[in-house]
């Protein structure tokens, strides 16, 4: 394999905005990843396989951030964030979106800190986007698809409480509380010495 190289290229750009004599910052962030060499982890030229190759042909990445942050009263600070990624390679010389890399993501966090910084409530709602799943296959048992062509957004909430001390502090927190899960997570589960265990 060769060894991977590529041009960067980014810009930033910070503002803040008085708001009823508090600020509210706001970033943007571009960058673009333009790939002359790269290794790619080919699902796409055969399903059941998994090739390793070098690049032939063109890869790119576009990615678009912007995030806000503003502390609503004294200890509720809230930031919210987005981000949009276009990243595109070649495989089995077609242009396509990259599997597996959600094309975007939305962040948004509250962070309470009591009057006498004893105890942290912190709540944070992220989105990730859809994508492209690899290129399926058929199955020879039923005759259907291995699995879809694309996946769907889905949302996730996490929450911690924190109690501090003088030295240390202790949280208890959950993660993933609405309970999202991926269907049918292994393929074939059933016969896993066949050709479709997935």
């Amino acid at each position: 394999l060769k060894q991977e190289a590529a041009w960067n290229y980014g810009a930033s750009l910070s503002f803040t905005f008085p708001i009823n004599n508090k600020l509210l910052k706001l970033n943007t962030e571009y960058y673009y990843t333009h790939f002359i060499s790269q290794t790619l982890v080919d699902y796409d030229t055969n399903p059941q396989e998994l090739h390793i190759t070098n690049l032939n042909g063109r890869s790119f990445s576009h990615t678009f951030q912007v995030d806000a942050s503003y502390e609503l009263f004294k200890g509720l600070d809230l930031t919210a964030a987005y981000r949009y990624n276009l990243v595109k390679a070649t495989y089995n010389n077609r242009l396509m979106w990259k599997p597996l890399q959600s094309r975007y993501k939305a962040l948004l966090t509250a962070s309470y800190k009591t009057p006498l910084g004893l105890w942290q409530f912190d709540a944070t709602l992220a989105l990730n986007g859809g994508g492209r799943m690899p290129e399926p296959y058929t199955s020879p048992v039923t005759g259907n698809l291995s699995w879809e062509r694309t996946y769907k957004a889905y949302g996730q909430v996490n929450a911690q409480i924190t109690r501090h001390f003088r030295h240390f502090s202790v949280y208890v927190g959950g993660e993933n509380l609405t309970n999202f899960k991926q269907k049918n997570p292994i393929i074939g589960y059933d016969n896993p010495w066949s050709n479709t265990f997935e």
